[in-house]
């Protein structure tokens, strides 16, 4: 098996092109469509630290990928800028100052929902923010909650507390009361749910890794414990996609009818956002570069070298995963939902 990094140009496919395009399409998705054309920009797990050092997700690099990320999203002029947690390395308060101020230069309306890393744990040596209170900063208050945003209603869960009993663990779950909430919300139609479409966001992932890479190592995953009981709401209600990060991986699949997509993490390999465009003909999803030739370099050793989650992450790169894409196209996605995106919408980080 080769050890040498996967080039930047079979990552983001932009540079050897002339920039002539934001980066390579990563899935076409026959769902979701809206009537009105609406552009979001979404960020996974930066893990953002001011001081820690090394590891697979590159920490002393975590601050200039969030700021790259943010200049990125900025040129693409998105209706909404979604996070989907882990915004910081561990929730410490001089990690979230840090989130903070690099956020102050977002241009677009932006909205979070929390990760693993993000909120209480019982090894805390600080004073970790509630939930509740990262809903506040982050959100639109106390979660689950919703917003429109285009021909969208984004709704958006809390999975990274439960119901307040995952303090001593990194895995996920969607709390009783935020599912019942969900269903009623779901099957409650209003004079917006009749114009838009929903779209789910949380930061663990719905499906399982493998439904999504073939291989991924147990030992590194920390799944939503009751997917399937998540999952079950959504396909009832005919949701068309859920959004979420947590693994590190730009890639999509679906299963019971509900698609997942998966975004990458903006700290680690291989250090990237998406745009999606939605149109009444469908969805296009582009993995946008956040990082240089000599950063994608980087961050590919440090997860190859890494824990077995990054090794993993590496190891699916190897097989040729980028030389591949699209990863994800639907039968009725075609080139007809393409939208052209300025050149200048690629800015390799500094």
């Amino acid at each position: 098996m080769t050890t040498a990094a996967p080039g930047p140009d079979s990552v983001h496919g932009a540079e050897s092109a002339g920039r002539e395009t934001v980066g390579p399409v990563l899935a076409r998705l026959a769902q979701p469509t809206t009537e009105e054309t609406t552009r979001i920009a979404v960020v996974a797990d930066p893990h953002v630290t001011p001081t820690a050092e090394g590891t697979w997700k590159v920490y002393h690099r975590t601050e200039a990928r969030f700021r790259a990320a943010i200049d990125v999203v900025n040129d693409l002029g998105p209706d909404a800028t979604l996070f989907l947690g882990d915004l910081t390395k561990d929730g410490a308060p001089a990690e979230f100052a840090l989130v903070d101020e690099i956020l102050s230069g977002l241009t677009s309306p932006a909205v979070a929902v929390p990760g693993n890393h993000d909120v209480p744990k019982q090894w805390d040596e600080y004073e970790t923010p509630t939930v509740d209170s990262f809903g506040d900063r982050y959100g639109r208050g106390r979660y689950p909650f919703r917003v429109a945003v285009g021909g969208l209603d984004l709704v958006c869960l809390d999975s990274a507390t439960g119901d307040g009993d995952l303090r001593d663990t990194h895995v996920g779950r969607v709390s009783e009361a935020q599912l019942d909430w969900l269903d009623d919300t779901l099957d409650t139609p209003t004079d917006a749910r009749t114009t838009r479409t929903p779209v789910v966001a949380l930061h663990h992932n719905l499906l399982h890794a493998r439904r999504h890479t073939g291989e991924f190592p147990d030992a590194a995953f920390y799944r939503l414990q009751n997917a399937d009981a998540l999952r079950a709401v959504l396909s009832r209600h005919g949701v068309p996609l859920v959004l979420s990060g947590h693994l590190h991986w730009p890639a999509a699949a679906t299963r019971d009818d509900v698609r997942e997509l998966l975004a990458p993490a903006t700290c680690s390999f291989p250090q990237a956002v998406l745009v999606l465009d939605v149109t009444d003909g469908g969805t296009t999803v582009r993995l946008v570069p956040i990082a240089d030739r000599e950063g994608v370099a980087e961050a590919y050793t440090h997860a190859r070298t890494g824990s077995a989650h990054g090794q993993g992450v590496a190891e699916h790169a190897e097989r040729g995963y980028f030389g591949d894409l699209p990863a994800f196209v639907e039968g009725a996605a075609s080139e007809s939902q393409e939208t052209d995106v300025p050149g200048s919408a690629v800015r390799w980080s500094r």
